[in-house]
């Protein structure tokens, strides 16, 4: 079955790559959005949550402002932090 690698960046944590996951929900200020395997590409920016979810990892990032790029089935996520 078709699943997402996801890549996350920040600065607090680095690079954390997620392997088959399964659902991407993004709630952002101006939309909601759910990406799932064999989505169409996409590029954005989000403020707002995003949730990651595969079989065995579950990850939540709430009140972030972020871009994100969704293309064959790879998901990157560069979070925006202050200094």
């Amino acid at each position: 079955m078709n699943s997402i690698l996801v890549k996350i960046f920040n600065l607090s944590e680095g690079l954390v790559i997620v392997e088959d996951v399964k659902i991407i929900r993004i709630k952002s200020t101006d939309y909601n959005l759910l990406i799932m395997p064999g989505y169409m590409p996409l590029l954005g920016e989000v403020n707002g949550n995003i949730d990651i979810e595969s079989e065995t990892i579950s990850k939540h990032y709430e009140d972030i402002e972020a871009y994100y790029v969704n293309s064959n089935n790879e998901f990157s996520l560069f979070i925006r932090e202050d200094l």
